[in-house]
Parts: C-alpha cells; structure tokens; sequence
C-alpha cells in the first residue's frame, strides 16, 4: 500500500539552506529539467473493518434531556484486560452470556450485546467485576445539535444568495478570503446524517467517506422520519466548503469548488422513531477512520451530556495524529458540559445571533472555547435587517423533497462549521498542528460577555480575517526530487512549493531516473517526522531542457516510529 510504503520513507533529516531553499554540496550537471504534476491528500480506503451498531429508542431534538434515553438498551462497550486473548475473551462472554458484535482495535474497544431482559447497568457492574475486563460503559447515544422548528425554505436559486448569509459577515469572512481561499491539500471530516453529494453546491467537493450505520462505502444521506430533517450534514459541509462563485446558490467558508477544500463525508445516523441518533461506538469508529485516512479537521455536530472514555479515547487517538477537532456545545440553554465537545483536545463552539449575542438556546459552561455565528429562525426576528430568517443559510434538501434546497438553520450544530471552517482555512495557509490552530483562533477572537475567557462565549466570536493575519509559523507544502538509497536521500532539484490548488512545478531537477516527494512539515522543526505528511512517486525520468508532466504525488501522514532518513546533496 502507498501508505505503509511512504511510511518506510520518513522522519527525514532535511538540512536546507537559507539561501535560496538549497541545500549546499557539489552543483548539479548541466542538464537539468522540470517536473510538473499535482499533489493530493491519499483518502482512499472504503472499510473500517467492523460492522454497523444498530440503535433504538431515539428521541425528538427538543425534548427535555431527562426524558431522553441515554444509552442502547441491549449493548455495552468493553476494554478487555492487557494481555487478553482471543479464547479469553470468548470464556469471558461464555460466563456472562454475551456476544461480541464489533471490534475496533485503535481503540481497544469491542461493542458487546448483553442477555435479553438485563439492565445495562447490571451487565456494566458484572463485567467490572470480572478480572478479563478492563472498562466497561454503556454505548450513548448522541443527537443533533441543530433546532428544526421553523426553518424557511428558498427555491432552487438562479443566483447567488451570499447576500443573505450575514453570519460569514459577522466574522470578517470575506476580509480573509482575501488571504485565502482554501486548499485541496486539506480534508474536513463532516461526521453527521451523510451527504447530499448531488447538490449543485456540494458536487464534485467530497472524497470517499463511509456509512457506519449502514455499514458501506455510500454516506448518502437518505434522509429521517424527523419532520423537518433536511440534510443536517449537508447543511454542515455546505457552510464549511459550498461551491462558491459558481453563479448559483450559496457561499462555503472555504470558497469551496475544484481545487479548494474537501469534506469527507461520515454518516453516524440512522432512523429510528421519528428522528436520527448516533451511538458512541460509531462515533469513536468514524474519528478514527478519519484520522486514519488523513482528515485534517473533524466537524461533530451533536453531542449528549454522558461522558464516554472510548470516545475521549478517539478524540486523542486523532488529536496526537495532527487531526483538529471542532463540536458543537448543546442547545439546551444550560450550563451542563455537552461531549465531544467537552474532551480535552476538542474545540467547543457556542452559538451567537445576528447582533452577537449569545443565541437563545446556546448551552454554554466549561466545555465552551469559541463562539460562533449559529442563527435565529423564530418568527419576526430580523436583526440583520435583511427581511429573511436569521439563521444559518446553507445547502440542504431531502431525497424525497429535492436535492438542490437552501435552508436556514439554527444552533450550535450550525456554528461548529464556521469554526471547522476556519480551522480548514489556516491549515490552507500553512498552520500546522491542532494547538497552533486553536491557538491562533482564541487569541484573535472578538472578546464578547465577561473580559478575558467566559464559559457563555469562551475567547469569543471568532474573527476569520484577525486569525488568518495573525503572525506564526507556516509550513506550507513543498516538492523536489531525490534518489534514495538505503537510509538517505540525495536531493536533485530546488525544493519548491506546492500550490493551494496542489500543483507544482519543480525546477533544476537533474536528468536521469528520480523519486519525486512531496512533503509537509507539521511541526516546523526542519525534519521529516510523525505527524507530517509525505508523498513520494518513484521512476520519474527526468530529461534535459525538458517538463515531466503528469506526476501525481498522493501524501498520507507519517506514521510513529518510523526511522529517520536523511537528506543529502545538492539543490538550489
């Protein structure tokens, strides 16, 4: 596989000069030529190699939480002990009589059914009693964050209605699109209900996601029983990465279209009772595949107030991978923490209205780190004095009602994107690593509420312009060529870098036979090591006075571990 394969290349000791991105020794021949091509993120891979949870006993996203059921009546997750084998694990469910459904190994995590008619919290405490067991929790479910009650349709657009998407205004948007505009080189992971990927605005943006609820490659959103669910992920990844300046519809954070950023679409929820819940055993398994599959940002719309350590577990298994994480904070006007939002090492988002203030429903408390715009669709409110809803106007739609809608949408599940967003947009300009991203976002926020940080609007509403000026390392991607040979790399080009689009061209490349990298330096330390992202194409031929054309890079991320190779000779 390309991946395990590039993984064998990397922790590259690169020593390059100041003078000109070379690297100093003897010059190269005369003859030399270019290489041109594209680079792409490898997303490839369609199975996370487990089966699908199914979940019952679901309930309406307004209804008062106490009401709600918390967990799948007839399951639990469990963490054997270290050590455990394959027939240990069976007597184990031999004594208790249950049956291992699913695995996931990342994580150390088997989702398992319990005897018919026994609580979930009996099976919990016999399995902890157990010596074989080393944690056991019941799978939670986890709802939407958005409130369907009253969301106005717009028909099939003509033409643009950026006008009315007042909450990219609210955040200097369009000052920071003036910086950029996005990246093919990043993926958003929209964890959530799927896709519409027919969309007028969403066609063409996606790359391969997974259906954990159907257990298949096609994340397509069939759609819910719920009387308003219109697409909720569609409605995300279109305020994330809409097609934008295509003459039609609406406007993505990341002007989003061909060559620009990327959504990969991840459906956690099914149908079930008159509305969509996820579990936490699926939650945990699309993380990690997208982590796995080089998700640069995750967009988690939903969230319930049960903590989860398989989930947390996740959550850190994508963070220590360079993944930045992004939740909406709960819609329930509360100071209670809502997870993921509330793990460590994800971004919390709370929701403001078109005058920035707190939005009536945002929950808020300790798990809240930013604030963003998540809209107001009650009859008669018109802060933005535009004559339309004030909620959040994104692509959205229904099997059965018609693809190719817009609709306006409130809630923190509509304020997660922005951040997500924004988080995709750094990571276009060459930020690198999840706390530098956090970072940058917090200390440029608009500060609202209490001075300093408060746990209604965290460091405050983002301010995209603010955060995509604001000075720190970059570490764009970059391209030259090579020969390798055992642990070293004699390098035959300048070392050039990579455009937003993905394309490059690489300059006094030497002739003959040569590998073509391409590389990204997450954490700025002049090595290539884990958590960067590497691509190599090997046997390029390399002629004098001449372009290779068509040299196709596909990048993954370093793995751990890996030993170090280092680079040598020549460039300028």
């Amino acid at each position: 596989m390309l991946a395990r394969r590039i993984a064998l290349l990397v922790a590259l000791t690169l020593v390059v000069s100041a003078c000109g991105g070379g690297v100093g020794g003897t010059p190269p021949p005369t003859g030399t030529g270019r290489i041109s091509g594209t680079v792409g993120v490898a997303v490839t891979g369609t199975s996370p190699g487990a089966p699908a949870v199914g979940v019952h006993g679901i309930r309406p996203v307004r209804r008062p939480s106490a009401l709600a059921p918390r967990f799948v009546p007839d399951q639990v997750l469990v963490r054997y002990r270290p050590g455990a084998t394959s027939t240990q694990a069976a007597d184990l469910h031999r004594r208790h009589g249950t049956r291992e459904m699913r695995r996931l190994d990342r994580l150390d995590m088997s989702v398992v059914r319990i005897p018919s008619g026994e609580t979930v919290d009996g099976a919990i405490q016999r399995l902890r009693a157990d010596p074989a067991v080393q944690h056991a929790e019941p799978n939670y479910y986890r709802y939407r964050m958005n409130i369907p009650s009253g969301p106005r349709p717009l028909a099939t657009p003509n033409d643009p209605f950026y006008a009315h998407q007042w909450h990219y205004r609210a955040v200097d948007l369009p000052l920071a699109w003036d910086i950029t505009t996005g990246s093919a080189l990043v993926v958003v992971a929209v964890i959530d209900t799927g896709i519409l990927s027919a969309h007028e605005d969403l066609a063409g943006i996606t790359v391969q996601g997974y259906d954990f609820y159907e257990d298949d490659s096609n994340p397509e959103d069939p759609g819910c029983e719920d009387a308003w669910d219109l697409s909720h992920g569609s409605h995300v990844a279109g305020t994330i990465a809409a097609a934008t300046n295509n003459g039609r519809g609406v406007a993505g954070v990341n002007w989003g279209g061909p060559g620009k950023t990327r959504i990969m679409p991840l459906r956690i929820f099914g149908n079930y009772g008159g509305t969509c819940t996820a579990t936490v055993a699926d939650i945990a398994a699309a993380i990690v595949y997208a982590a796995d599959r080089n998700a640069r940002v995750i967009n988690m719309s939903f969230g319930a107030d049960s903590y989860s350590q398989f989930e947390q577990n996740a959550v850190t298994y994508a963070y220590n991978a360079g993944v930045t994480l992004v939740a909406a904070a709960g819609n329930d006007n509360e100071e209670r923490v809502i997870y993921p939002a509330g793990y460590a090492n994800v971004i919390g988002v709370s929701a403001t209205d078109a005058a920035n203030n707190k939005a009536y429903y945002s929950s808020f408390g300790s798990h809240v780190d930013l604030a963003a715009p998540g809209g107001d669709v009650r009859v008669g409110v018109d802060l933005n004095g535009d004559g339309r809803p004030d909620g959040v106007l994104s692509t959205s739609g229904a099997p059965a009602r018609g693809i190719n809608q817009y609709w306006y949408f409130e809630g923190t599940s509509m304020a997660a994107p922005h951040v997500a967003g924004l988080a995709a947009l750094l990571i276009s300009k060459g930020v690198t690593g999840p706390a530098a991203v956090q970072q940058i976002m917090q200390s440029t926020a608009r500060d609202l509420g209490t001075p300093g940080y408060d746990s209604v609007y965290g460091w405050g509403l983002i301010n995209a312009a603010a955060a995509l000026g604001a000075p720190g390392a970059t570490n764009p991607m970059r391209a030259f060529s090579g020969t390798l040979a055992g642990s070293a790399i004699s390098l035959t080009s300048d070392i050039v870098p990579v455009a937003s689009d993905g394309a490059y061209l690489v300059t006094n490349a030497q002739t003959g036979v040569r590998s073509v990298f391409a590389w990204q330096d997450a954490n700025g330390n002049g090595l290539i090591d884990a958590g960067d992202l590497l691509g190599v194409v090997h046997g390029v031929v390399v002629s004098a006075g001449t372009t290779t054309p068509g040299v196709h890079i596909a990048v993954t991320r370093v793995l751990t571990g890996t030993p170090p190779i280092t680079v040598t000779g020549s460039g300028r």
